[in-house]
């Protein structure tokens, strides 16, 4: 009889505390949290380091860069941050003052960002 107390007092916890951060997070959050790709937002990535070039790529005509920058965009602060790029030969190499689309979590701008663009539906 104590133990099915002790199991009915642990799953009313569990529920008020998945109850509570359920209400933290933006929008309410969802059964399992996870951000949808609409919690994306575009920024601005300046190139401030950039790995040496190659001499040749690898077998597929990749080369890998690394580089260091920071990001700019809505609801965040500038970011330094770096990261890694897989170019082929014949794309230009990254220089130093160069600007690059990103795509990354508002607040989370260190740990969530990418190259790239968000996706514009299409019109209808």
């Amino acid at each position: 009889m104590l133990i099915t107390i002790a199991f009915a007092l642990m799953l009313v916890v569990l529920l008020a505390v998945f109850v509570m951060q359920r209400g933290r997070r933006p929008g309410g959050g969802g059964l399992f949290g996870g951000a949808s790709a609409g919690s994306f937002v575009q920024g601005t990535f300046t190139v401030t380091g950039v790995s040496d070039r190659p001499g040749a790529g690898d077998k597929n005509d990749q080369m890998f860069c690394t580089v260091s920058g920071t990001i700019v965009g809505p609801d965040t602060a500038p970011t330094d941050v770096y990261g890694d790029l897989v170019l082929t030969g014949k794309t230009p190499w990254p220089q130093v003052g160069s600007d690059m689309p990103v795509v990354y979590k508002p607040g989370k701008a260190e740990t969530s960002w990418r190259f790239g663009n968000l996706e514009v539906p299409p019109a209808q």
